[in-house]
């Protein structure tokens, strides 16, 4: 397989979760985009890191790479990408420099877009 420079990377867009009540006072959760946009590389997580985060009762399914530039997700948003939705369950700025940031997400199929 050939892949040309930057096929790889891939846009996912943000969204935050944002907590409003109802008429009779029930809570309501749901998603609105921010308008922010995270140009990635969407890969599986590796056995050791599914383990980890399972541990700590945040189970993830993939780990997405974002080369340069700033934070743009935090625990609890939501990430899109070709109808498929990704919920960040935790970030490391990898080198400190923000030159590489991680989010580990967990893709679900089973939720209903709000």
């Amino acid at each position: 397989m050939y892949l040309r420079p930057g096929s790889i990377f891939r846009d996912f867009l943000v969204e935050r979760k944002t907590t409003t009540t109802n008429e009779i006072g029930r809570k309501r959760s749901e998603f609105r985009p921010t308008g922010g946009i995270i140009i990635g590389v969407l890969s599986d997580a590796k056995t050791s890191e599914i383990q980890r985060w399972r541990e700590l009762q945040h189970p993830i399914t993939h780990t997405i790479v974002q080369k340069n530039g700033q934070i743009m997700a935090k625990e609890g948003d939501r990430l899109i990408r070709d109808g498929r939705y990704f919920y960040v369950q935790g970030v490391d700025n990898a080198s400190m420099l923000g030159a590489f940031i991680l989010y580990y997400v967990e893709e679900r199929r089973d939720t209903v877009d709000t």
